[in-house]
């Protein structure tokens, strides 16, 4: 059994600050996350904000990691793309956006998968050079809603999404268009330099999906961890794993 569970990777998962109904500072992430990647044959390490100056991840434990999930969460700060804040921008976290900007360079320098949810699909554009919608509505993008309201379930579908041919994202998936949720206000508004566009939202050209040519990088806008009751979520999340299973094995 021991040797079974040495051949699970180990996927670093940030959180952020958060505080609680008795105004006490905590840290958290939605634990849906953490069973998906279980789940699929990962083992799971949360990584929190560090002190400024720190690397994002301690030496010892990034020799283990086999991959990095950024997940959903608070707006990235418009400075960090070069903009002052606008009416519609939402709660920031500064430290988190220091500790995931950080872990995108980090992934890219040792060779480690990332998988970016929602927040993380923004994380990853505006670490590489690009830049976001503050807020769709106020930014005059799209009359589609994209942030549902939460009553209607974190499993309601929202609207398609269109996969792009040739993509990594379109492998994985095994399908050129699908139905996903949406619980976003902000979005990707210029593609960094070396990202593809994997998926659009075919209403208003949104985009939905992020890629690096090598594959390393992947993003999604929709929430696959709250749908994984259908094959498409559940085989982003194994194809992640298994990409992160590989790193471990070449490492050791």
């Amino acid at each position: 059994m021991s040797e079974l569970f040495e051949r699970r990777p180990l996927i670093g998962l940030t959180v952020g600050n958060r505080t609680d109904q008795r105004g006490m500072r905590r840290l958290g992430v939605n634990r849906a996350y953490v069973d998906a990647l279980r789940a699929e044959g990962g083992d799971v390490v949360l990584l929190p904000p560090v002190p400024a100056g720190a690397p994002p991840v301690p030496a010892a434990l990034l020799d283990r990691l086999g991959g990095i999930l950024l997940p959903g969460g608070a707006d990235v700060h418009p400075a960090r793309y070069g903009e002052e804040p606008r009416d519609g921008l939402g709660d920031v976290d500064g430290d988190l956006d220091a500790l995931e900007l950080g872990l995108v360079r980090t992934a890219i320098d040792h060779g480690l998968p990332l998988f970016g949810i929602c927040r993380g699909q923004q994380v990853v554009n505006v670490a590489l050079g690009g830049s976001l919608y503050q807020d769709l509505a106020r930014d005059g993008l799209t009359e589609v809603r994209h942030a549902v309201e939460i009553e209607r379930g974190r499993d309601f579908l929202a609207h398609p999404i269109r996969v792009e041919p040739g993509s990594r994202l379109r492998r994985v998936l095994a399908a050129d268009r699908i139905e996903v949720n949406s619980f976003h206000h902000q979005a990707v508004r210029d593609v960094a330099p070396g990202l593809l566009v994997s998926a659009v939202s075919p209403a208003d050209g949104l985009v939905e999906g992020l890629e690096s040519a090598d594959g390393l990088l992947l993003t999604v806008q929709c929430h696959p961890e709250e749908l994984t009751a259908r094959g498409w979520a559940r085989a982003l999340f194994r194809a992640f794993v298994t990409a992160a299973a590989r790193v471990r094995v070449r490492v050791a």
